[in-house]
């Protein structure tokens, strides 16, 4: 597959981290050995994951 290809799927897999998706496109492993089945993974967790950091982080007092 060539990466466009990839990106797209990917993209699919995962609409609320466009980076993450790109990074995984571009910078992953082999889509077909490993990042599809990571993607799904992802995408099918009860979990969300946040990838991206908040505006202004918060730091609790100790």
């Amino acid at each position: 597959m060539d990466w466009f290809t990839d990106l797209g799927n990917f993209s699919a897999l995962m609409p609320d981290a466009p980076a993450l998706a790109f990074d995984f496109a571009l910078n992953g492993a082999n889509p077909d050995l490993v990042g599809y089945g990571l993607a799904y993974g992802l995408q099918s967790s009860s979990t969300p994951i946040d990838v991206y950091a908040p505006d202004e982080p918060t730091f609790s007092e100790a």
